[in-house]
């Protein structure tokens, strides 16, 4: 992931979860519901994973945007090879990474990962050098598979696999579960990548297939991740005296690049609702209760949502955000006509012209938080690609390897069950029914979002409109 947005990312994690606590004592708080309650257990740093990450990321050798360009070949399914020019510089970055791979590689040791503490002044190494190890690590499999030696490909494939699982498992708050799923996804595609290749034994193939589970590995994660992350809302604190200061030196800080994720009419409002003359005038700013009680909501929400075919779904929260805008931009419209041509942040007279309309906005701070454009709504659709990307791997490697067996593909994908391939009809999370397949066009495709059947018709990108569809590679 780009250090720019896992900056923005952090930053808005951090603001929105100050934003879900309370200034208040822990007594004033609604009690934590049960099922949202989480238990952190501090790992043991020479037991935790994720810090060899750390270290690796703090060591590792630099990349530049054209040899990032150039790795992707190696988790591309039929992409062809770069130049011989390409291929040198990337091997010269993977002698450079040696140290950073080796404390990587060490990390597959550890009994446990467990993330480290959430801090916006601290961009987390980890997060953006775990994503290009794991690339590095690609890299490398491609270049042994090349060598024939497809046992020690398939061994760093394998745990490329097992290292995206410790990050999903490692106390991950929904932006780890990110990373670590984007990591098991480019991993899956190399899996297709590799099983293109006509001399591959089928018996390793199916050692393959073996480790990409099925869904049944992943039905309680973002359950946790929910909980996590309502955890962490619910025990941060929030200076809003300090918040309010730091806003006002917006362009010291990262907050003016967090302010470009918010819809462009409500970017001076904004800054104006967290003014540091207008904020200590207000006897509630920020009404603490009322947001967690909402999250409470939202987060059960979310999770049925993600238990449930995208087609079945709950979408109140997001009709509920589209309200919130929408009523935010009415209420402040005195506020925002007073102070429509004043600098920001507002001087002492501006502030005190303001200040009746500014009263009359119940919980200012906290209803502008509710408006981000990259809230955590929608969460339980990428948890719904996420899982749907394993399962249209698992049928396109099957299929690859009945393809293998017979010398052609199956008519259906009940004949990879009927083959004992697989032990059943890998299903499309999007709509609960199986994943469509065509032997005529090579293609594995679900109906994605729309909850429609395009026939196999994609957008621009896989997630893109209409229908998110795998091709089936050739063999070669």
């Amino acid at each position: 992931m780009d250090k720019t947005v896992v900056s923005a990312v952090l930053l808005f994690g951090t603001v929105v979860s100050v934003g879900m606590a309370s200034s208040a004592s822990k007594q004033d708080k609604p009690v934590i519901p049960a099922d949202l309650y989480y238990e952190f257990k501090a790992v043991p740093a020479g037991d935790n994973a994720i810090i060899n990450w750390r270290r690796a990321a703090e060591v590792e050798a630099a990349l530049s945007d054209k040899e990032s360009q150039s790795l992707k070949f190696c988790w591309t399914p039929g992409a062809k090879k770069p130049s011989s020019g390409e291929l040198n510089d990337l091997s010269g970055w993977l002698h450079r990474d040696r140290d950073a791979l080796k404390l990587f590689n060490d990390s597959l040791k550890k009994p446990k990962a467990q993330w480290p503490e959430r801090d916006p002044q601290n961009l987390q190494p980890e997060l953006a050098g775990f994503s290009r190890l794991i690339k590095a690590r690609l890299f490398e499999a491609d270049q042994l598979a090349d060598l024939g030696k497809f046992e020690q490909s398939i061994k760093i494939l394998e745990e490329n696999l097992k290292l995206a699982q410790l990050g999903v498992e490692g106390d991950a708050q929904f932006l780890h579960y990110l990373v670590s799923s984007r990591a098991r996804t480019i991993t899956q595609d190399a899996v297709l990548r590799l099983a293109c290749r006509k001399q591959v034994p089928v018996s390793l193939l199916k050692t393959l297939l073996n480790s990409l589970h099925g869904l049944d590995s992943e039905t309680n994660v973002y359950g946790r991740v929910l909980r996590v992350e309502f955890a962490n809302d619910y025990n941060d604190s929030l200076d809003l005296k300090k918040l309010a200061d730091d806003w006002s030196r917006m362009s010291g800080t990262n907050a003016a690049l967090f302010l470009s994720f918010y819809p462009d009419d409500l970017q001076k409002a904004f800054r104006v609702l967290l003014d540091p003359s207008l904020v200590p005038f207000h006897p509630k700013p920020y009404d603490a209760n009322e947001e967690i009680e909402k999250s409470i909501r939202h987060y059960r929400i979310y999770r049925t949502n993600s238990l449930t075919p995208w087609t079945e779904r709950d979408n109140e929260v997001e009709l509920e955000h589209a309200d919130d805008h929408t009523n935010l931009l009415h209420d402040i419209a005195p506020l925002m006509e007073l102070v429509k041509d004043e600098s920001l942040p507002l001087n002492r007279q501006a502030a005190q012209k303001a200040r009746p309309a500014y009263l009359q906005i119940e919980n200012p701070i906290g209803r502008i938080f509710d408006t981000s454009v990259i809230h955590f709504i929608v969460s339980d659709l990428k948890v719904c690609q996420i899982r749907t990307e394993r399962e249209a791997t698992r049928a396109c490697l099957a299929l690859i390897i009945f393809e293998r067996q017979k010398g052609r593909l199956p008519a259906t994908l009940s004949d990879l069950v009927q083959q004992k391939i697989l032990d059943s009809v890998p299903i499309d999370p999007f709509c609960g029914e199986p994943l469509h397949y065509s032997r005529e066009k090579r293609e594995v495709w679900s109906i994605s979002d729309n909850g429609v059947d395009d026939n196999g018709e994609s957008g621009k990108l896989r997630w893109f409109e209409k229908d998110a569809v795998w091709q089936i590679p050739e063999l070669n």
